[in-house]
């Protein structure tokens, strides 16, 4: 009852913990049903992996003692005619039932039963409170470990694609997704014949569907363990040191300015390209009457870009050259793969400036509280309203002593740890090919365990060590931008792509990362060359016997690599190689590029402030208006009004924050007002806005997009013109009704 109960809440925490992390990252209103269903399936097999192979080592554990004791009993005591020696990699049912004493579901039979339990008396094994039946691990990997690959290798590949055709039928986007795969599956088949031809001429080996099987999984493992290690030499340097990194504020917002003037410029560069798909679109509009058969295709791309954008297009004016002849299907194909591929750079570059600004002013706030002496943490802008018990809980006192004294404190502890377990992980990789003296760290721990039947032990040990094998790896997918090509943002900003993209890394990472740790540990025969019982999880895996080079030599001294790849890491000698080439990277402090830059990053962030602080005070003042002028029998003294003039004033009151759920706003200040949801609001928790003698809530704005400038109707006209902050003067207030 035990072992279902820990087996059981291990699934369902899981489950929990991946439907969490997708609902953080993703929008399930907004992605297709399909997207969010296979990127949950694809997260949640990957994590199962890491909370269950912990228990299936315990299990393998007990196994082995089982089979240990019973070969030392059996052998001196019974002739080889009335006991055949058991196998050392096989135990069944009845030899576990006779560890545990139970003989009544199965008595013995024949004289070879009863020497058999009477030996079962001699075994001191003690069976771990998580073990379970021998069937349900097996045929639990071999669910999860093939319905993963089965989604890394054909089913989410074709949905990124689907995602970003330009066609307008989905049998069109099917057979595009196919196209585009193409060369990719192309590739697979070609290593998949050159495996073939090698096992054809080889004269002990034939093919059937296990050894079918088994050259799948090896290929996919080693392709794998190829991009593990890569992500571990990166992971175990940076993890420590980006830890211990941030208890230096000072460093930390240097190098957050440096990173806000280099993401100013991508995002200039998606600002630019989205304006010219749109500009095209508009032209392409224009020259496709209402009447004209290829009218619906204009529509359905017009129906994903946002109206505030198209009517800013459209007050420009901008002209397109097109030929004599109107655009056909295939031209208003690559239009719309154009203009989604625009749409979805120009969001993944806002969510990061969203999120780079948002840290900025983070930590320009502890560091401003640092030097306090009143111990009262105070924000530049006005911080978001919390609960009631949040607020008396989260007082701004104990926020300072959090932020300011015992966060730094946690962050020094959790580095110290981080560097600990990168220097175990890094040696026992380094020498877990040595079975005797087992040199492995990872390995000496799990055998301590064993020898004390510390089952809990092993599995705390497992999991800890998976863990922050996984937090390196996966620290990578989740923090480092790949040529701004996808990005996880948080709340709800992720796209369809990069979700996907990050379900495919992740199947295809974590089981060769899985079967690294069992080498780690000496669960793998094949690696240290000992008749060993196995786990279950390695029995589904297979081993890489099938190429003796790559069984051999690859999948045991590569992860070697990983010794010059952390030393790589650890001198930046990839960020002074990019930084030779002309990709500046933040390596001095003090390099006058550096200071520059960082420099640069400082401008933005304060014309970024002061954008905010005045759409911060016109959406009070607009409140205030209409508080004001709200109540029909009330005028702005509080006094009974009923001359015409007050009832216009009130009617136009009602005008400006008239809006209903379908109608959409045209501006931040009027989604403000009006208290609606707004495609660029930035789904955060809201702020508190003092405006006048009332204090106010408003969501969170994503107040840099390009396509929702606003203007301050109180605010001085001679503001420079900067890439940042662009307006257009209203000739009044009622303009944009």
């Amino acid at each position: 009852m035990m072992a279902a109960t820990t087996f059981v809440l291990d699934v369902l925490v899981t489950l929990v913990l991946s439907g969490y992390l997708l609902y953080h990252y993703g929008d399930w209103m907004r992605h297709r049903v399909a997207v969010t269903v296979a990127v949950l399936i694809a997260w949640y097999f990957s994590f199962m992996i890491i909370f269950v192979l912990p228990l299936d080592v315990s299990s393998t554990a007990y196994r082995q003692c089982v089979n240990a004791s019973l070969a030392e009993a059996a052998l001196p005591n019974a002739s080889a005619d009335s006991l055949t020696t058991p196998d050392p990699n096989i135990i069944t049912e009845r030899d576990i039932r006779l560890s545990r004493g139970d003989s009544s579901t199965h008595p013995p039979q024949s004289s070879t039963d009863s020497l058999t339990q009477a030996l079962a008396h001699q075994i001191h094994c003690q069976p771990p409170y998580s073990l379970l039946a021998p069937a349900v691990l097996p045929d639990l990997w071999k669910v999860v470990y093939w319905n993963s690959q089965l989604l890394t290798w054909l089913i989410l590949p074709l949905m990124q694609s689907y995602t970003l055709a330009g066609e307008f039928t989905p049998s069109g986007k099917l057979r595009s997704a196919l196209w585009d795969n193409m060369i990719y599956y192309t590739s697979l088949l070609f290593i998949a014949l050159i495996l073939f031809v090698y096992i054809a001429l080889q004269p002990d080996l034939d093919l059937n569907w296990e050894r079918l099987k088994a050259i799948a999984s090896s290929a996919s493992n080693t392709w794998g363990l190829c991009v593990l290690v890569l992500m571990l030499g990166y992971g175990l340097i940076e993890v420590p040191r980006n830890l211990w990194k941030f208890t230096q504020k000072g460093y930390q917002l240097n190098r957050a300015y440096f990173k806000v003037a280099k993401l100013m410029t991508e995002r200039t560069d998606a600002e630019e390209s989205l304006d010219d798909a749109l500009a095209t679109l508009h032209a392409v509009g224009q020259i496709i009457g209402q009447n004209d058969l290829r009218r619906p295709f204009v529509d359905t791309i017009m129906a994903k870009v946002p109206i505030e954008m198209m009517e800013k297009i459209q007050r420009r004016r901008t002209e397109v050259a097109f030929n004599n002849d109107p655009p056909d299907e295939k031209t208003l194909t690559k239009l719309h793969r154009q203009v989604m591929f625009s749409l979805q750079n120009h969001h993944r570059t806002e969510a990061q400036w969203t999120d780079m600004t948002n840290q900025v002013f983070e930590l320009e706030d502890i560091n401003r509280n640092m030097i306090s002496n009143e111990h009262v943490f105070k924000h530049t802008l006005s911080p978001a309203p919390k609960a009631i018990l949040a607020r008396t809980v989260f007082t701004p006192k104990i926020e300072w002593y959090w932020k300011c004294l015992l966060m730094p404190l946690i962050l020094r502890f959790a580095a110290g740890l981080a560097v600990v377990m990168s220097a175990i992980i890094l040696w026992s990789e380094i020498t877990f090919f040595s079975k005797s003296p087992p040199l492995s760290l990872l390995a000496v721990f799990v055998k301590l365990a064993m020898r004390s039947y510390n089952y809990f032990a092993i599995e705390i040990i497992c999991f800890v060590s998976i863990c922050y094998l996984c937090l390196c790896a996966y620290y990578t997918i989740f923090k480092i931008r790949v040529l701004n090509y996808y990005y996880l943002a948080k709340n709800h900003q992720s796209d369809e792509y990069t979700l996907l993209f990050s379900g495919a890394l992740l199947c295809r990472l974590t089981p060769p990362l899985c079967l690294n740790f069992l080498s780690l540990i000496h669960m793998d025969s094949h690696v240290i060359q000992s008749q060993i019982m196995e786990t279950a999880y390695t029995q589904i895996m297979g081993h890489m016997d099938v190429i003796s080079i790559v069984s051999d030599y690859f999948n045991i001294y590569f992860p070697i690599a990983l010794l010059a790849l952390s030393l790589c890491t650890y001198f930046s000698v990839g960020a002074r190689f990019l930084s030779a080439l002309g990709f500046q990277q933040f390596l001095n402090q003090d390099s006058e590029l550096t200071l520059e830059m960082v420099e640069e990053g400082k401008e933005h962030i304060k014309r970024e402030k002061r954008r905010i602080q005045r759409l911060q005070e016109s959406a009070s003042r607009r409140r205030d208006f209409r508080e004001r002028f709200a109540d029909p029998e009330m005028g702005s003294s509080g006094t009974d009004r009923s001359d015409s003039g007050s009832v216009n004033n009130r009617f136009r009151s009602k005008d400006i924050v008239k809006s209903g759920p379908f109608r959409q706003a045209s501006s931040p200040e009027r989604s403000l007002l009006a208290n609606q949801h707004y495609p660029n609001i930035h789904n955060s928790p809201s702020r508190e806005l003092g405006g006048g003698s009332a204090s106010y809530s408003i969501d969170r704005v994503d107040l840099v997009s390009p396509m929702t400038e606003t203007i301050d109707l109180n605010s001085p006209l001679d503001i420079p013109d900067t890439p940042s902050l662009r307006s257009e003067v209203p000739k009044n207030i009622f303009d944009d009704l």
